[in-house]
């Protein structure tokens, strides 16, 4: 899921207690509920649950509006703090080849590759055999996976760090600004992983049929992810 809310663009971290939180969010804020229905149709025990892990620590209401007695803007604070305004599909998802070739050249990557290849000619020459170097070959595969992590957690800091300049500059300069990169569905994701970030990451509309067939869709969506990774285990799913 964490997967899937990044290729979508999202920058917090998405999983299946986002959209859980977001209903308890809704049932919250609506008038027509009350506060022993929300935790019935949770199903908590009390308010607790909800207050200690359900309720934003964002403050997602006018404050200066309340206070001064006028309208609450109820509808564009909504957009303003949630998750939907954090996409940018143009943010960086992985490293290119030059980024790549960087971590390949840290000390610690290069000196576990020279120690592979020292113990790969050396086993060879005395067994033949190079299944002894296999914690080494992994050891150097999980640092530089590392390496790779935290190189892209820089470049995604300078990307949100300096693109919101450089977008306001070419919007002075009356140039239009970059359009979002299109998603490339092969690069990323199988055919029902796709289908799934189509049924849970596209924005709603206020059509109440259209909420419904959506709604329904996402559900027939996660149902075949579900079956064909069972499947990949060997699983019989009855579903």
């Amino acid at each position: 899921m964490i997967t899937l809310g990044s290729i979508t663009g999202m920058e917090p971290p998405t999983g299946p207690y986002t959209f859980r939180r977001g209903n308890g969010e809704t049932l919250d804020n609506s008038s027509f509920i009350s506060e022993s229905q929300r935790n019935l149709i949770l199903q908590h025990h009390n308010s607790t649950v909800f207050l200690k892990s359900y309720l934003s620590r964002y403050i997602t209401s006018n404050t200066q509006a309340a206070c001064r007695g006028l309208e609450l803007q109820t509808a564009l604070m909504r957009i303003a703090s949630g998750m939907s305004r954090t996409i940018d599909c143009r943010q960086p998802r992985k490293l290119n080849d030059a980024q790549r070739a960087e971590v390949n050249q840290h000390l610690e990557v290069r000196l576990l590759h020279r120690r592979q290849k020292t113990l790969f000619k050396f086993i060879k020459d005395q067994h033949g055999s190079i299944a002894s170097i296999r914690g080494d070959r992994i050891t150097t595969i999980a640092i530089r996976s590392d390496g790779e992590k935290a190189l892209l957690k820089e470049v995604v800091a300078k990307y949100k760090k300096e693109q919101p300049v450089l977008d306001i500059q070419r919007q002075l300069k009356s140039l239009p600004v970059v359009e979002e990169e299109t998603v490339q569905v092969e690069e990323y994701a199988f055919m029902e992983r796709n289908r799934v970030i189509q049924a849970l990451f596209t924005f709603a509309t206020s059509s109440l049929e259209e909420k419904c067939r959506r709604r329904v869709e996402a559900v027939n969506a996660l149902t075949a992810l579900c079956r064909l990774q069972e499947a990949r285990f060997g699983l019989t799913v009855a579903i």
